[in-house]
């Protein structure tokens, strides 16, 4: 029969009032003095220009789109674009990512991809900054100063059956697609932030 398994430990926060004031918005139940102290961090004066490293979560795609590309103008220098390579069967619908990638030094970029070199220099959600860009190479600057060269990541597409007479399951690659894994992060949606953590962000919760 099925096993029920309910999860009540919470590891990413510690802060007991914090936790409660969360349940009580994800149930509903939120009270005066739960809006007064989330209100207490607004700040309308506040330029996300002023501190490097902020991202900005908002609720609808389009929102976050418009943002990145803003932001992407805004920036003096060149401009640099990126194709992905695609072989085989990869529909568009499996991108985990657009096919041309669009590029200035001094743009905030995001990780979407753990390093998979082992070595840890970045994760799934790391920020950073483009310090350098060529036909070639990407190289990202963190807060600690720190540099990194992106490589080029393939994501592939497999097909999974059973063979009948070992009863195995064998795997079939089908596809592959292959792009720098990281994605402009001024600003990304609520629900792609799922899953990851970040030291600094922006909340707009407008029309959600």
């Amino acid at each position: 029969p099925p096993i029920h398994v309910e999860l009540r430990k919470i590891f990413r926060q510690d802060d007991q009032d914090f936790i409660d004031l969360l349940n009580r918005l994800r149930y509903n139940e939120q009270n005066s003095a739960d809006l007064e102290i989330l209100n207490g961090y607004y700040k309308s004066d506040f330029d996300q220009n002023e501190e490097a490293g902020y991202i900005y979560l908002t609720t609808h795609n389009v929102r976050a789109d418009k943002r990145n590309n803003q932001k992407l103008d805004e920036l003096d220098s060149e401009l640099n674009s990126y194709s992905a390579h695609i072989e085989g069967e990869f529909p568009e619908n499996m991108f985990p990512m657009p096919e041309e990638l669009h590029l200035k030094e001094g743009a905030q970029v995001m990780f979407i991809k753990n390093d998979p070199s082992g070595e840890g220099q970045f994760f799934n959600g790391k920020i950073g900054l483009i310090s350098s860009l060529s036909e070639e190479e990407i190289w990202v600057r963190f807060e600690d100063k720190s540099e990194v060269l992106v490589l080029p990541y393939q994501w592939e597409n497999k097909r999974y059956t059973i063979d009948k007479e070992s009863n195995e399951i064998k795997e079939n690659f089908l596809g592959s697609f292959e792009q720098y894994p990281i994605k402009l992060a001024w600003a990304v949606t609520i629900h792609k932030s799922q899953g990851l953590t970040f030291e600094k962000a922006i909340i707009d919760s407008e029309q959600a």
